[in-house]
């Protein structure tokens, strides 16, 4: 088994030999997350009730965000120990807010905990460093979808911070990394239950179908602005159905005797536990309401429908674009945030030529191209199909 004194060419090594002969081992899994947790320190609350949702790729959901809020109404404890995501995972969002600390020494780890039982923050080189190291290298040489893999990289953070209660959004679709097709993704919901309980961890995965956008705020501040429009009691149907997803994936993660807490808490409630969060983590609940104003303010460019149809998105594509405009902005910087993107119409919805269906905030280098370019992934269709519905196409 790997361990930190190992380089990245044999961590690269490492990983091929897994792919090619370990592919889907749960046992494996579950000794990797062991060598993982173990290449720093670990973290123990003091409670038996640490609870969190992490999640695998796939863009728009908000579950990383909205699921630690449920789980503080319940009363667990979320130690939420995580990487960067792309284009918008939860510590990337966070981290647009001035003074929010994501790196967190063991101390500053303990009063945020004592202050609101809900810490948010990277792995280090004090928690799980060879699992960010690993973490890096997948991406870099396309190790992201080894099952094995994922469910290690996954359950090391757990244990390192001591989560017992460990729920999972697998987000399903073709250009997810823990599963493209349902198939595909309860086996490895499967494989990632059993990596889990080899482990002690009481592991909940649940299937979420991301074909299609969960909600319409794509990008980091955008994220941001969702929250604060859910918490003002703001949001369309659509947002607010994608809260009720959150909600019903906490009410997977945790006991049976919490969950009633989680189906009767309101959003004022929730934003209460956020704002206890950023100000115990160094931010300004005032700082969260401004940026995520002037966010909605700065969409500036609109996409209209180039003809008569259904509204259809290319979401992996919009992913793609996304994540390249972060990269040409800030090689080097994780949390670069030059554009964001609002869906104005659900996917097969009925539009007319010239209708508005989605806007842009754009801010220095996205240029003129990079807004055509996000017009050609938002299309329209001759029939209607979206994440409840599907029209079958006549013959000929």
């Amino acid at each position: 088994m790997i361990d930190g004194s190992a380089s990245d060419s044999d961590i690269v090594r490492f990983l091929g030999d897994i792919k090619n002969n370990s592919p889907m081992d749960a046992a494996v899994a579950a000794r990797l997350a062991i060598a993982l947790a173990d290449s720093g320190q670990r973290f123990h609350s003091g409670s038996n009730r640490v609870a969190d949702v992490a999640s695998t790729g796939g863009p728009t959901s908000l579950s990383t965000l909205l699921c630690p809020l449920f789980l503080r109404a319940a009363d667990c404890v979320v130690v939420k120990l995580g990487v960067p995501g792309r284009p918008a995972g939860g510590i990337d969002c966070l981290a647009q807010l001035p003074g929010y600390r994501t790196a967190l020494a063991t101390k500053a780890l303990e009063a945020i905990l004592q202050r609101c039982g809900y810490a948010h923050f990277l792995a280090s080189d004090q928690y799980a460093p060879l699992d960010a190291r690993m973490f890096r290298l997948r991406q870099q040489h396309g190790y992201q979808e080894v099952a094995t893999l994922v469910a290690a990289s996954l359950l090391s953070k757990k244990l390192a911070v001591g989560v017992r209660y460990a729920g999972l959004d697998i987000r399903v679709a073709p250009h997810g990394n823990f599963g493209r097709t349902w198939e595909e993704a309860r086996a490895n919901a499967t494989l990632f239950a059993s990596a889990a309980d080899a482990l002690g961890i009481d592991a909940r995965p649940v299937l979420t179908k991301a074909s299609y956008p969960y909600q319409p705020y794509i990008g980091r501040k955008e994220s941001l602005a969702a929250l604060w429009l859910l918490f003002e009691s703001r949001a369309g149907l659509w947002l607010s159905s994608h809260l009720e997803l959150c909600r019903e994936l906490a009410l997977a993660c945790v006991p049976i005797d919490s969950r009633d807490a989680i189906m009767h808490v309101d959003v004022e409630s929730l934003r209460d536990i956020f704002y206890a969060n950023l100000e115990a983590q160094g931010a300004s609940p005032d700082d969260f309401v401004r940026i995520s104003e002037a966010t909605l303010h700065a969409h500036v460019e609109t996409l209209y429908a180039p003809s008569d149809g259904f509204v259809s998105y290319a979401v992996a594509d919009i992913r793609r674009l996304i994540v390249e405009v972060q990269r040409a902005a800030a090689p080097e910087a994780f949390f670069a945030d030059p554009v964001g993107m609002v869906l104005l119409r659900q996917p097969g919805e009925w539009v007319r030529c010239g209708d508005p269906i989605a806007t842009l905030r754009v801010e220095r280098p996205v240029s003129g191209e990079d807004v055509v370019a996000f017009q050609a992934f938002v299309t329209i269709q001759a029939y209607p199909e979206g994440p409840g519905f599907e029209a079958v196409k006549p013959n000929g």
